[in-house]
């Protein structure tokens, strides 16, 4: 759903909701033609884009806590099995929703890019101040329990944006690096020379995009990789990114205990520290580990030596703990399946996916992985030629994504009357479409 997961090109998007992908610029034919060499790749770049973000769904720790029973299905068994005349007793669990898929990247409330950056030149070299700020919950109360870190973007003496780092904004930078994955793979399998080309046309056009004022939602977790470490030749940064990413969002509760801000972060944090760790800030705890590789940077590339480095820096436990726990939490049978039978198939055929595609990356690896294929599971996509197909054995066929869209435009239709009844307006899609 591209209000709530979106990207850069707007040409492709993918609603967690339903989990199906859509392809608006790119066809079936011109993405095989790409990872066999052929074609150009932008197609395959926008297909491992939305690939990517429906593997941080299915497969990360975060992605099952919000697709597990305690929201996304919860959410839907109760308006599937709850009787009309009575719907609204599932007012409470259908704005839970809403407020968490608010919380991905935050609404407009918390981020701004003033009037100021339209005057800014290409070459106007940025600066960046970190900052906290607390929530302020439904009823209307600052929430201390939920405190975020916040990004001040400034050029010289102009102040020009604000940016939390949320969990959508290490979602983008992973699925920005799954794009230059798929650019490097096509180029390994191109004439010789031909990669010098290609990056030296490509590059003006990603420093751009990461130096749109516009944009800073989707760059701020490579702006902090960037800040912190020194590693600023986008390629390099953005792989970098995506694997601080990938340990984040597999943290499990228990791994944000001892979480800290290492030297070079700033003092701001330390009043929120207890907020953070209860909160379990996953962007919170990327600028720490970022932080913590400040040590270690500037010798070579950074990989799984240096981060292990950052962890401990962090507070973290080592990677072979974290993904240990993670695949635990991936692994574990619900404690309560879904009421609603065909919901209930649904769920556990995702769940099997994730077990299937849970995997502790390559932190030595210079590139992104690329989204699985032949008999891994992979998402269910509709090209620009309405044509559907996988690349990998989808878990879900057209006849289960049809029905969880209807799951989702019901689900639609209870919020707007929660939206009336709980918060007193009209449901539109203005601040609601990040």
């Amino acid at each position: 759903m591209v209000e709530i997961i979106p990207e850069m090109h707007t040409l492709g998007s993918i609603n967690p909701h339903t989990l199906f992908v859509d392809l608006n610029r790119a066809s079936r034919s011109e993405i095989v033609a790409a990872r066999g060499g052929a074609g150009a790749p932008q197609g395959w770049e926008i297909y491992e884009h939305e690939a990517r973000h429906w593997l941080d769904l299915v497969s990360t720790v975060w992605g099952r806590g919000y697709l597990d029973l305690d929201l996304l299905f919860r959410t839907y068994d109760a308006i599937l099995t709850t009787p009309e005349r009575q719907m609204d007793r599932t007012v409470q669990t259908v704005l839970e929703l809403f407020d968490r898929d608010r919380s991905i990247l935050f609404p407009s409330y918390y981020k701004y890019v003033l009037p100021e950056a339209r005057g800014l030149k290409p070459d106007d070299r940025w600066s960046m101040g970190f900052s906290t700020g607390i929530t302020v919950g439904t009823d209307g109360q600052l929430d201390d329990r939920r405190p975020f870190i916040f990004v001040r973007f400034d050029a010289g003496s102009t102040h020009f944006a604000r940016q939390p780092v949320s969990d959508g904004s290490l979602l983008e930078t992973r699925a920005l690096a799954a794009e230059v994955a798929a650019t490097t793979e096509w180029l390994r399998q191109r004439p010789v020379g031909e990669d010098v080309v290609t990056w030296q046309l490509r590059e003006p056009e990603q420093r751009a995009a990461f130096y749109n004022p516009e944009l800073t939602t989707y760059s701020v977790a490579a702006h902090v990789v960037a800040y912190a470490t020194g590693v600023n030749q986008i390629r390099q940064n953005l792989a970098l990114s995506s694997k601080l990413a990938d340990i984040v969002l597999n943290l499990t509760d228990c791994c944000f205990a001892g979480l800290r801000p290492p030297t070079g972060l700033g003092n701001p944090t330390q009043s929120r520290l207890r907020g953070f760790r209860k909160s379990r800030s996953r962007g919170f705890a990327f600028c720490c580990l970022a932080f913590g590789l400040r040590p270690v940077a500037g010798f070579g590339d950074l990989g799984r030596k240096e981060i292990e480095v950052a962890m401990k820096m962090a507070g973290l436990p080592t990677l072979s703990k974290v993904y240990r726990d993670a695949r635990q939490a991936i692994a574990r049978e619900p404690g309560r399946c879904a009421v609603q039978p065909k919901l209930a198939e649904i769920r556990g055929k995702l769940i099997d996916a994730g077990r299937r595609l849970h995997r502790e990356p390559d932190f030595d690896a210079q590139v992104a992985e690329l989204c699985p294929s032949g008999d891994l599971p992979a998402p269910l996509v509709g090209d620009s030629a309405c044509e559907e197909f996988s690349l990998g054995a989808a878990p879900l066929d057209m006849a289960e994504s049809e029905f969880l869209f209807d799951c989702h435009e019901r689900y639609r239709e209870v919020l707007r009357s929660a939206l009336r009844a709980a918060r007193g307006f009209e449901f539109v899609l203005t601040d609601f479409v990040y």
